[in-house]
């Protein structure tokens, strides 16, 4: 007998996502050092990781064994067990494609994707099975004590797959295992079936005492995971253990010394697995083109004819200019020869055809996004609506002949149609063939550090506290987080902190699910299962790639970017508002023919009134915006490309600004880079200006340009050297000195890293420019769209109606009989609140309320609950249309409140007898007039909190209006009435935004204060942040202390406050409230008196009690003791007054000699 080896054939990868915890860089590495040479890899009926595993093991030198392990089912009311498929050569390849593909599609049981034996006979070609050890059906036959059955099934199975079913034994230490391994061997002997042995490896490595917590306890932390369960729960099933590591191949060898022939088989099935991948070879769809003529043919005859309009189109155009047709064409005929030479004729073809599809269907399409507004023979298909000429854009930077690499066009849809454009392309090329991008879900720092805390059955707060300081950077990850002090000291200070970091660091990172890709599609020439395994989103009912975005280009696929841009909703929306009061069509707004030197426009983005404005809402683009005074369209394309983290942080936008004005001497040295950056004032803005000044100074053709823009964005030392020098060499044979190139160089290199795509930035800008016309023509419809695509967010809509005040607009509250779903331009000044915008109001029931409403208007809550049915509505969403005050026209909130649940109990009785449909003596239905109980007891209701309940913020109502006395003793100014001074004053408000920040010293806060009279911003640099965070939630009453500033972007009268103190409102009462006067007189009961005061006090927290007491002899102020302290919250003080009167109680404060 041949002298024994051993392959793993038989291991779940962290792609399983139920167990495994396997990296496959991880696996490689450590199969490469145990010098195996082939390891097998068999997900749980997936292939996520297959491309990855493939590259990784060729790379070193090690044979990958393909496959996977599926659950096999009779039919769909039988249980699954597990069987392990590996593929030989090509065949069994896009055989275990499809099994996996409809596992996911067709085979889900209870969620689960099954594969039906009958699927497996007819894809049984170039598979190997193994039996799946005790857990497959083979083995559940076995351990049942029933051998008939499972000498039954080994036959079935070697009919389908003959002299490559093996039956698979481990040596684990499992229960019942050696029971199974006895019989298993035995009924193979006997039956003549191969045997083979596999570790079923879920981890890597064994335990070592040295090193905590094992592969094995991180396994066991990730499978409670993803199960939902807690480690030490004595009721989970563990179905795992401690053997089921990578074992060496003497460990082995060791295990199955009495059984040599298990582990050469192992080895013999390597032998077997064969299979070659094409990988990187592209593959489009056909493009069915007019007979006689190819496809490179017909897409030069339609963009020629494209170009032909748009220059037509030009020269109409409110912002026509000269053009050179020479230019235009001899542009065209370039890139098409360099389209044609490539092969890419088909990919135009494609992308042009559905995006003009959208167009003729009324779905907006974005101008362009990303380098593809470079290309003139986009422009002229239609794809874009750029013109690359007049903006100085570079088709290289989209195609560079090269560096050859897929073109690859963004397009932008309105976010309502792009669905549609979907099921167009689905339909013509067939869904076999076109399907979404899969994305996996990752274990990231915050999410893997709460449920490792859950899993070890801690409490819910602690990990919440943990998570919480981790700094607030997108991306960061534990080990980064490690380096911060704060998250640092939080995880030292205790041993359980610890044991939730370690446990958190092997797990972070790791796959946990999978999902749709928001805008990649692939379409394939043929079945797409030819390509790629698929696999079901069961959340959207759409079918993705098991290949990610990279994967499945190296399959051969081309993807398209199919993107949902909101701004293109808000933009249709705006316009139709606008065009459907203008009689005459001929006066329609043209939303691509805006002029682009429109004054209103730019004064309103010098007064940076911009939310709502598209890329340029944001505090920091509106502060640079103010200092900019933009006064073009350059203007708005520059700050969009300099507004990035690398640009802010070079100061580039800055010294932009500064040039502009002429506070800063601008030098070029060169008239050809004067030529190139005269737009930007000297500033490296764009990576086309790179390219460029490449080309025009140093010889470059645009296709190395292109080369060195990309070496420069990634720092390569010795490729950088080269290129240097070529550079310099260019120049000087140019007659441009070697000194002023080579600092050019060092110049260029400094700022090329943070340039930007001009292409992008063009596209995006003139969206920018076409929501800021819109705003400064047409407010009220303008804003009305941009609230009603925003529905469902809160946060976002206080900030617009914020806005429209600050503008003018009026914000009518929502009123039932007269609202729709969406929010309303009433006329060019006010806005009606979208019944959408209230929480629990759903569509379907706001639909129900506008047709109900179009027969009769709503004339009391009963008329309301009877018409739109009492089993739509109930007394959560009765208590948000009160509370949201869009049920005002019926009523005073508080009686409305007061009717709920007998108004809700008549509308039934009405439905119930409606149903019945009763009828009198002479066979005619009865009407029963219903109406309203007038004798309700009105209830208590909270206006303030209603509101906010009901719409997320306070829309009428303030929470300090009942307050504003209180407000003038403890801070002796409202907002309005601020002025900037020199000692520390004392604001309140209610914190209506909160922007919080990381910077080098921690997280430090930009908060908004609001008392009804005014707001103030409020900085929270990072130690009171530290101090005060757990105190910043939205909607929270605040006191803060500081020093009030003038705000220099705030506009006009604008201050702001740096934070030193922050309390509640609860709070600053205890603090600056120096005793609780209470007036009594000998008219009131002393015991009531006495009884009142004691149910009140019992708090350490509370204020001093002062009696003032008075008769018509004499009076007298008594102390009361510290145990009858009273805490001043909202309802003590209710109490207090309604007790003693309004007018005898007086909170009597402590002197503020420093403040205000």
């Amino acid at each position: 007998m041949e002298r024994p080896d051993f392959v793993h054939l038989h291991l779940h990868s962290e792609y399983s996502l139920s167990d495994g915890i396997i990296r496959i860089s991880e696996l490689v590495s450590r199969a490469s050092s145990l010098q195996y040479s082939a390891v097998g890899l068999t997900d749980l009926t997936n292939l996520f990781g297959l491309l990855e595993f493939y590259r990784s093991s060729r790379e070193k030198g090690i044979k990958p064994i393909v496959g996977a392990e599926v659950n096999v089912i009779k039919d769909k009311d039988s249980l699954p067990a597990p069987i392990v498929l590996l593929v030989k050569d090509k065949k069994g390849y896009k055989n275990l494609t499809e099994i996996v593909s409809k596992a996911y599609i067709d085979g889900q049981v209870n969620g689960e994707p099954t594969v039906e034996l009958s699927l497996l006979k007819d894809l049984s070609v170039g598979l190997i099975a193994l039996s799946g050890g005790m857990e497959g059906h083979v083995g559940q036959s076995i351990l049942a004590g029933n051998i008939p059955l499972a000498e039954s099934r080994i036959k079935f199975f070697q009919q389908i797959f003959g002299e490559d079913f093996f039956i698979e034994v481990h040596r684990l230490g499992k229960t019942n295992e050696e029971e199974y391994n006895n019989a298993a061997i035995e009924i193979a002997t006997r039956m003549n079936v191969p045997v083979v042995a596999t570790n079923n490896v879920r981890f890597l490595m064994p335990i070592d005492p040295e090193v905590s917590p094992s592969d094995f306890e991180a396994h066991e932390a990730r499978v409670c995971i993803q199960r939902g369960e807690i480690l030490d729960d004595p009721r989970r099933s563990k179905d795992y253990v401690e053997t089921q590591y990578f074992r060496t191949k003497d460990e082995m060898i060791d295990l199955f010394s009495d059984l040599p022939e298990a582990l050469i088989n192992s080895v013999r099935i390597a032998e077997k697995c064969n299979l070659d991948l094409e990988l990187g070879k592209f593959y489009l769809p056909d493009f069915e083109v007019p007979k006689g003529q190819t496809r490179e043919d017909h897409l030069r005859d339609i963009s020629k004819e494209g170009l032909k309009k748009r220059i037509k189109t030009i020269k109409n155009s409110v912002n026509s200019y000269e053009i050179n047709n020479k230019l235009y064409f001899e542009r065209l005929d370039y890139e098409l020869d360099m389209i044609c030479k490539l092969d890419f004729a088909g990919y135009f073809l494609i992308v042009a055809d559905f995006v003009n599809w959208a167009q003729l269907n009324n779905i907006p399409v974005g101008p362009g996004r990303g380098s593809g507004a470079g290309s003139i023979t986009a422009y002229a298909l239609g794809i874009t609506a750029i013109d690359p000429i007049k903006y100085d854009l570079l088709f290289e930077r989209f195609l560079n002949p090269e560096r050859v690499s897929n073109p690859d066009f963004d397009i932008d849809f309105c976010i309502e149609g792009r669905d549609k454009v979907l099921d167009y392309v689905t339909k013509k090329y067939g869904k076999e063939s076109v399907a979404q991008i899969s994305t996996r879900g990752t274990m990231a720092a915050r999410a893997v550090l709460r449920d490792v805390v859950r899993v070890l059955g801690k409490p819910y707060g602690f990990g919440d506290r943990l998570a919480k300081a981790i700094p607030d950077v997108l991306g960061i990850s534990l080990e980064e987080a490690y380096k911060e002090k704060q998250f640092k000291e939080t995880i030292e200070e205790s041993e359980e902190s610890r044991e939730v970091y370690d446990m958190a660091l092997k797990l972070e990172g790791l796959s946990r699910s999978v999902g749709t890709h928001a805008a990649g599609v692939v379409i394939a020439p043929t079945a797409l299962t030819d390509f790629t395994p698929l696999i079901l989103d069961s959340d959207k009912g759409t079918v993705a790639s098991q290949f990610d975005m990279g994967d499945v280009e190296s399959a051969g696929l081309v993807k398209f970017d199919f993107l949902g841009l909101k701004t293109l909703t808000i933009l249709d929306q705006a316009v139709s508002r606008v065009n459907s009061k203008i009689k005459d069509q001929k006066n329609y707004i043209d939303i691509e023919d805006l002029p682009l030197n429109d004054s209103k426009t730019f004064e309103l983005l010098q007064r940076a009134e911009t939310t709502g404005v598209f890329q340029l809402e944001s505090r920091g683009m509106r502060d640079y915006l103010r200092q900019l005074v933009p006064s073009d369209f350059e203007d708005i394309v520059s700050m969009n490309a300099l507004y990035r983290p690398g640009a802010l942080g070079m100061n580039m936008v800055d010294s932009y600004i500064n040039r502009k004005h002429e506070r800063e001497e601008v030098t070029y040295g060169h008239e050809a880079v004067e030529k190139i950056l005269g737009t930007t004032y000297g500033v490296i803005v764009y990576q086309e200006q790179v390219m460029q000044i490449a080309q025009d100074l140093s010889g470059f053709t645009l296709g190395q340009a292109d080369i060195l823009r990309r070496a420069m964005g990634k720092k390569k030392k010795e490729e950088m050297e080269q290129l240097r020098s070529t550079f310099i060499d260019g120049a000087v044979k140019k007659k441009v000195s070697e000194r002023y190139a080579g600092n050019l160089f060092d110049q260029i290199e400094q700022f090329a890293g943070y340039g930007f795509n001009r292409s992008h930035s063009v596209g995006y800008a003139l969206i920018a420019y076409q929501t800021a016309w819109l705003k400064a023509h047409f407010p009220s419809e303008f804003m009305a769209s941009v609230m009603s695509c925003d529905l469902g967010n809160t946060d976002s809509i206080q900030v617009f109606v914020d806005d429209c005040r600050n503008i003018g607009l009026n914000i009518l509250k929502p009123d039932i009989n007269k609202s729709s779903y969406r929010f309303e331009d009433i006329d060019s000044s006010s806005i009606l609140y979208g019944l959408g915008a209230i929480k629990g109001i759903g569509e379907s029931l706001v639909e129900k309320i506008v047709t109900e409403r179009e027969k009769n208007e709503y004339k009391d809550l009963l008329d309301f609950c009877v018409r739109v049915g009492f089993n739509r509505v109930n007394k959560r969403i009765l208590t948000a249309l009160i509370g949201s005050g869009a049920m005002d026209c019926l009523g005073k909130r508080s009686i409305l409140f007061s009717k709920i649940e007998s108004c809700l109990r008549n509308a039934e009785q009405v439905t119930e007898r409606d149903k019945s449909k009763i009828k009198d003596f002479f066979g005619d239905e009865v009407s029963i007039e219903v109406s309203e109980d007038k004798n309700i007891h009105e209830v208590e209701f909270d206006h303030v909190s209603a509101e906010w309940g009901a719409l997320g913020f306070y829309l009428e109502s303030h929470p300090l209006e009942a307050k504003k006395k209180e407000v003038r003793n403890m801070c002796g100014f409202f907002i309005s009435e601020l002025q900037a001074e020199s000692h520390p004053q004392r604001v309140a408000g209610t914190l209506v935004h909160l922007n919080v920040r990381q910077g080098r010293r921690g997280r430090f806060a930009f908060a908004t204060l609001d008392d009804s009279s005014g707001r103030i911003e409020v900085s929270v640099w990072a130690e009171e942040f530290d101090l005060y965070r757990s105190l910043l939630r939205k909607g929270q009453l605040l006191v803060v202390e500081g020093i009030v500033e003038r705000d220099e972007y705030g506009g006009k009268n604008s201050y702001k406050i740096i934070a030193e103190k922050i309390l509640t409102f609860d709070q600053a009462r205890r603090e600056y409230v120096k005793n609780i006067s209470i007036h009594i007189d000998n008219k009131l009961d002393q015991n009531a008196i006495i009884n009142v005061i004691k149910e009140l006090a019992g708090s350490d927290e509370g204020n001093q009690v002062l009696l003032s007491y008075e008769t018509d002899d004499a009076s007298a102020e008594i102390a009361l003791p510290e145990n009858f302290l009273i805490e001043l919250k909202d309802e003590n003080i209710k109490t207090l007054k309604s007790t003693f009167g309004k007018e005898n109680i007086n909170l009597v404060y402590h002197s503020r000699p420093h403040l205000n």
